[in-house]
């Protein structure tokens, strides 16, 4: 063999640097270090070999070895007796074997190696920083021999620089992993997401391309009642349920927050809704999530693309425009796009910016409801109403836009308006007369609400017993502990707490053990039913008892009926409001409203 000369190394060196530093695969580099050693080393057939994860060999490269050898070895258990290669990866030192035919080491393998003409093999572990086997070197020769001097020298020089390729490697995989998984569950992350349902799209080829956003239904309260830790396992789990239930050929991604998505290329729609029903139905079990087992629901909205070249931005809004629709008709439901959506949500923004300004454009006014007591028909009190003149749609209903000012954070702001407009108005009616005013969970969970409403009431010098908060079932069941110190605040002020709508929350016994109320409200829905459903006639009637065992007093909203009005005050219900006693009115009524009531003109006992 003819004398090594020093710069022939150095230029490999050079080389396989250089390669590395410009991101080359892996398997680009171990190639090029195995022919330019095989062009130092003649008679020397190179190879490099990984062990994966599970000690298994995986070959990586061996440009002049036959490939059905490098096929017969894949996957292959290092050991103490597996030929140069796997003894070496177990052992963690070289392995020099010059007979493969007659050597211990080769018994169970040596009639593949001599079928393909390989009679010796020397074979190094290259290390990671640990110390760990992370891959082995190798000389094969075609004779019976071991390594030369200068082939020691060149195998050294080459194991360093497979080691510095596997470590550049394991470093680009990390970060590629972290900029594409989602750390919390594992699953891929919305840049993953965006990459493979664009290749999707632009493949096309498969009938349909699919994407489905899901958002959990109530996560937020799992996190205010049990903490994020609990939350964030609850994440996981549901990661692994919803992976679980998509067919082979889909992604699953967590684009943040407790909102994932699938892209699912399928042959057809009923495919596509076969993926949807597939999510809901993993959710029908409860998940166990340390020592609490925890009911989900979710909400799917689906978008399909029917042919090539889709548009991602188009078929994602189209998809969330979706699941907002199906949030709206229940949730724990799915819907798939349709135009028809598409031009409520147009409706819904143009709403929406229409709402910015209407608080400044001077639109809103309240209307005021009366509250009498049962039995006397004496008006105890009137509840302030918002309602929104619109300059060209006319009157827009409360159910319509308080929704809407609640997710543009506008709630708090029109909050204070109704409050201090109210307490005005409030001011000018006799002091035996109360007020309520509806809050919306935004308020409650604003720290500065109580100190709010105790300004308002020294501006306009209305005492705090005069006042009250009305606060629905599920504002408290979804709210977490400022809204129980705002609660407490409010309650410690002299301010009455009103439980609104009781009876269609999720809770809603359990809460009469809250002493913080002063007062339920029997729903609307529940009144409707009175002589007619003997269920409602049955739970009304408990609820009446239940309150006043418990030292509650209760109101009932949307009588409508002499029946009705006759049933509540036989039941022994304290107060009532609805169309049947007076309609909403504005505020200069409210006077004239009072004056006929104290003459004589109140409504006649049923």
């Amino acid at each position: 063999m003819p004398d090594l000369r020093t710069h022939d190394l150095l230029r490999l060196q050079t080389d396989v640097l250089k390669a590395v530093a410009l991101d080359a695969g892996l398997a680009e580099v171990a190639d090029l270090i195995c022919r330019r050693a095989e062009a130092m080393a003649p008679g020397a057939t190179c190879s490099v070999v990984l062990i994966d994860e599970t000690a298994r060999i995986r070959p990586l490269a061996g440009p002049s070895l036959p490939p059905a050898y490098c096929e017969a070895i894949d996957g292959l258990e290092i050991g103490p007796e597996v030929g140069s290669c796997g003894t070496a990866a177990h052992r963690g030192t070289e392995v020099i074997v010059t007979d493969i035919e007659h050597d211990p080491l080769w018994a169970s393998f040596k009639e593949l190696a001599l079928g393909f003409g390989l009679r010796a093999c020397w074979s190094s572990p290259i290390k990671d920083e640990t110390g760990g086997v992370v891959a082995t070197f190798a000389f094969y020769y075609g004779e019976c021999r071991g390594p030369t001097t200068l082939e020691r020298r060149i195998v050294e020089t080459c194991i360093d620089l497979c080691a510095i390729a596997i470590r550049h490697h394991a470093v680009q995989t990390r970060i590629s992993r972290l900029a594409y998984t989602d750390t919390m569950t594992q699953l891929p992350n919305r840049v993953a997401f965006e990459d493979f349902a664009t290749a999707a799209l632009v493949r096309g080829g498969v009938g349909t391309v699919g994407i489905h956003y899901i958002d959990l239904d109530d996560f937020k309260t799992v996190n205010d009642t049990l903490g994020h830790r609990v939350g964030d396992e609850l994440l996981a789990a549901v990661a692994q349920r919803i992976a679980a239930a998509v067919p082979a050929g889909a992604l699953v991604a967590r684009l943040g927050g407790d909102e994932f998505a699938i892209c699912c290329p399928a042959e057809s729609m009923a495919a596509q809704e076969s993926v949807a029903v597939a999510v809901l139905a993993a959710f029908r079990q409860p998940f166990a999530v340390g020592e609490h087992m925890l009911a989900c629901g979710v909400s799917v909205g689906v978008a399909v693309a029917t042919s090539a070249g889709g548009d991602l931005e188009v078929l994602s809004q189209r998809a969330d425009t979706a699941l907002y629709s199906a949030k709206a008709a229940g949730r724990n439901t799915y819907r798939f796009f349709s135009d028809e959506m598409a031009d409520a949500v147009q409706r819904r923004s143009a709403l929406r910016a229409d709402l910015a300004q209407a608080l400044a454009g001077g639109q809103f006014h309240l209307v005021y409801q009366p509250l009498v007591q049962m039995d006397t028909q004496a008006v105890t009190g009137f509840e302030a109403l918002l309602r929104w003149t619109h300059p060209v749609h006319g009157a827009i209903p409360p159910d319509r836009f308080v929704p809407l000012a609640e997710e543009m954070g506008a709630i708090v702001e029109i909050g204070h308006w109704v409050l201090d407009h109210a307490l005005a108005d409030a001011a000018t009616w006799p002091p035996s007369i109360g007020l309520s005013v509806n809050v919306s969970p935004i308020q409650l969970e604003d720290p500065g609400f109580a100190a709010a409403v105790t300004l308002a009431l020294l501006r306009h010098g209305v005492r705090p017993s005069r006042l009250a908060v009305e606060v629905t079932e599920t504002a408290l069941f979804e709210s977490g502990g400022t809204t129980r110190r705002t609660l407490d605040d409010l309650k410690a002020l002299g301010v009455g707490i009103v439980l609104d709508d009781f009876g269609t929350g999720y809770s809603s016994l359990s809460l009469i053990r809250d002493r913080r109320f002063s007062k339920l409200k029997i729903d609307k829905s529940f009144v409707d039913g009175l002589g007619v459903d003997p269920d409602c006639n049955a739970i009304v009637r408990g609820t009446l008892g239940v309150a006043r065992a418990t030292g509650f007093r209760t109101t009932a909203e949307g009588i409508e009926t002499a029946a009705q009005l006759a049933w509540l005050r036989d039941n022994g219900c304290d107060e009532g409001q609805g169309f049947l006693i007076a309609r909403p009115m504005r505020p200069d009524a409210v006077a004239d409203f009072l004056a006929a009531r104290a003459s004589g003109a109140v409504l006649r006992r049923a």
